[in-house]
């Protein structure tokens, strides 16, 4: 089924759609809101924002990128891009930030491309220097509090490739505590506990 954007409250979900065809329709645990208009978004966020027990919120309209459009002007948008980056050994490379295990990444500054970021980001925050990017897997979506403002983070993710035999450095001034080459098989172990958001980055791997 193709969701067209999904944001995270936390391991909440509001999902913009165009496709309300097959979504489960008989959940409970979820909310659908057929044909959203543009005043119906500032209502549905402050609803999942109140409203816990709602685990997924579906926004269905036939325009989802001006619907998109629309939710973003509710927060303080951040550009972010990082990197899920491989080696020959079919490994894949992540961080330990706070006591959880996650991808590099981080927000794209001023007058840099996204691409660019992602490199400077993963490169800062690991140690590897030589980085060969490859293609764009995906974007996603997390809100979140920043001095009493709301936050809206969009995160574009590459697939990159690197040496195995280059040395890994923790940024620990950005308080990075650990970086690991991972089994790809044993991904989903590492990031149980990390944030949801990471599952449709690892979905989006080849």
């Amino acid at each position: 089924m193709a969701l067209d954007y999904t944001i995270y409250f936390n391991n909440r979900k509001f999902t913009i759609t165009s496709n309300s065809d097959e979504l489960p329709w008989f959940d409970a645990s979820f909310f659908y809101w057929g044909h959203t208009e543009p005043d119906d978004i500032p209502k549905l966020i402050l609803f999942l924002q109140n409203h816990t027990e709602v685990l997924a919120l579906f926004a269905c309209t036939p325009k989802p990128d001006d619907t998109m459009n629309h939710f973003t002007y509710n927060f303080n948008h951040i550009e972010a891009a990082g990197g899920v980056v491989s080696n020959a050994n079919n490994e894949i490379l992540l961080i330990k930030r706070l006591g959880r295990w996650d991808l590099p990444k981080g927000k794209v500054e001023p007058n840099e491309t996204i691409p660019a970021a992602a490199i400077r980001e993963v490169t800062e925050e690991t140690g590897i220097k030589n980085i060969t990017l490859e293609k764009l897997l995906t974007t996603t979506y997390h809100t979140y509090s920043l001095n009493g403002k709301p936050m809206l983070k969009s995160t574009h993710w590459f697939k990159m490739h690197a040496q195995i035999n280059e040395p890994l450095k923790p940024q620990s001034e950005e308080g990075i505590e650990q970086v690991k080459w991972v089994k790809r098989s044993d991904l989903y172990v590492y990031l149980a506990n990390s944030y949801a958001s990471l599952l449709s980055v690892l979905e989006a791997l080849d």
